[in-house]
């Protein structure tokens, strides 16, 4: 059903992408300054029609902390098991490429899914925060 490929998506796709997920909105300069930017970017594409139907990127600054976003599926395609091939692959590049002591971590808008990672919540030993411009 599906095949994954490195890269990132152009700025309209993954705009679409995001508001196909069910996710908040980014912005279009936004979006076409960060993408390609990042670390490491994966594709899900649709076997069949070649479609993208989801996404995964890891940003950071390569060796101190690394930040798991826009990890993604289209909801029209998700429980298929994509989120899982897209989540393996971010691991195996973060597992090869992230020096001891490194500092991962993610937004999580699902519950159990990214425990299966070894992914736990921060608190009580920290707190998350977030600032939106």
């Amino acid at each position: 059903m599906f095949r994954l490929e490195e890269g990132f998506p152009d700025t309209e796709t993954f705009l679409s992408l995001r508001a196909a997920a069910g996710m908040g909105p980014r912005s279009q300069e936004g979006a076409e300054r960060g993408l390609g930017q990042e670390l490491f970017s994966v594709l899900l594409r649709l076997q069949d029609s070649n479609d993208i139907v989801g996404m995964g990127r890891v940003v950071g600054d390569g060796g101190t902390i690394f930040v798991i976003c826009d990890m993604l599926v289209i909801e029209e395609y998700q429980r298929n098991g994509g989120g899982t091939i897209i989540m393996d692959s971010l691991m195996e590049y973060l597992l090869r490429e992230a020096p001891p002591d490194s500092y991962i971590n993610l937004m999580a808008d699902v519950d159990g899914f990214y425990e299966k990672w070894g992914f736990v919540p921060s608190l009580p030993n920290s707190r998350g925060m977030v600032l939106r411009t």
